[in-house]
């Protein structure tokens, strides 16, 4: 048998000399070693942030949670399920906090199935809830990567070339049971230009490498619960638009909540437009948002009119949109030995300093100087 070179396998370079790396402090812990490593790549994902790139700001996404028998396993607390759907109700919490004039459905997948929790919607209540009550789940079976997918593809192919059309799979599971060729449906996935991303529980999957990659997204596998939970957050932001998506001027109204009076003799009871997808059915209502243009009834914002196809917004929805365009810059850190302002006692680490303002921050908060809320809030009244 021929001997191996020196250098046999170019994946062993990643792993050389890696304990070096570690280093024990005072009490003989590699927790603080650990906690600098996570901090650092935290820091290098801001600081690999877009920049004068196109945003697609009118997100459509669907999330995929695998809810097969795998999600019964107790490696996160008090076992996989849970977490996810705790975790989940924190991202479609922030999801709509940073992205108002977006909308988000979710999937879940069980005994080669796929099934719709909830319908693409800016609603965030009506996804939580669902959540909640997903929480009583009975896990079993195998998912389906390809009956998943191609739920959300039939109604993410329908939304307008403007917006942007997202999938985030949490796969916990190390099969999938198809029912025909999944490497068809990724290059029909490449071709409706949907980015489809995937967060494993488990290991990493080779079907779920190829997904990612020809589509655009990104895979990634947590290490634990706080690791699972920044890497949900890496979603929260919007993604650069693709280069072939259309650019055009899009027609917004702003309807103003009208509530009628019980002894108003003119008001007349009416149903909603939003309950007609409704599976708890319609229900009359005296208030709601009027849409400018054919004066149909909505409960909730941001929306497409069903009528005259109108998107419908709020204008502190379209002024909070606005903040992913211009980021503040990343803060320099500054070596405790190089800072020339007040000195405080108990500090062994650097310094950040807002190019903005002067402020002075740490890894645990805010020194002195103007907040750098009041540059955002700057930012935001002067757009709008």
């Amino acid at each position: 048998m021929d001997e191996e070179p020196e250098r046999a396998k170019r994946w062993e370079g990643g792993y050389e000399r890696t304990w070096e790396v570690l280093k024990e402090d005072e009490s003989g812990s590699l927790k603080a070693t650990v906690e600098d490593i996570i901090f650092n790549a935290k820091r290098k994902r801001v600081f690999d942030r877009h920049g004068q790139v196109r945003l697609g700001m009118m997100r459509h996404m669907f999330v995929i949670i695998d809810t097969s028998r795998t999600m019964d396993d107790q490696d996160l607390k008090p076992n996989r399920l849970t977490s996810t759907l705790k975790l989940m109700e924190y991202f479609v919490d922030e999801y709509f906090d940073q992205n108002p004039i977006s909308q988000i459905g979710i999937i879940t997948s069980k005994n080669k199935r796929a099934e719709k929790l909830t319908d693409l919607a800016g609603n965030p209540k009506k996804h939580i809830a669902a959540l909640k009550k997903a929480v009583d789940t009975v896990c079993g079976g195998e998912p389906s990567l390809y009956n998943s997918l191609s739920m959300a593809m039939e109604t993410l192919k329908h939304m307008p070339g403007h917006a942007s059309r997202e999938v985030l799979v949490i796969f916990s599971s190390l099969t999938t049971c198809d029912p025909s060729n999944i490497y068809e449906l990724i290059k029909t996935l490449k071709t409706l230009k949907i980015r489809v991303s995937v967060i494993g529980l488990s290991a990493e999957v080779r079907v779920c490498t190829v997904l990612t990659r020809e589509t655009g997204g990104t895979y990634h596998v947590i290490l634990d619960e706080s690791h699972f939970r920044e890497l949900l957050t890496y979603h929260v932001k919007p993604p650069p638009a693709s280069s072939s998506s259309e650019c055009s001027l899009i027609r917004m109204g702003f309807p103003q909540h009208t509530i009628a009076s019980l002894t108003d003799q003119d008001s007349k009871p009416s149903f909603s437009m939003s309950h007609l997808d409704s599976s708890s059915g319609p229900s009359l209502t005296l208030g709601g948002y009027f849409c400018p243009q054919c004066r149909s009834k909505y409960t909730e914002l941001p929306v497409e009119c069903k009528v005259c196809g109108l998107t419908l917004v709020s204008a502190p929805h379209l002024a909070r949109s606005f903040h992913h365009l211009f980021p503040l810059d990343p803060f320099p850190e500054v070596p405790l030995t190089d800072y020339k302002g007040e000195r405080y006692r108990r500090l062994s680490f650097g310094l950040f300093v807002c190019s903005s303002s002067g402020s002075v921050w740490v890894k645990g908060g805010h020194f002195r100087g103007k907040k750098v809320l009041s540059v955002f809030l700057y930012i935001l009244f002067y757009i709008v």
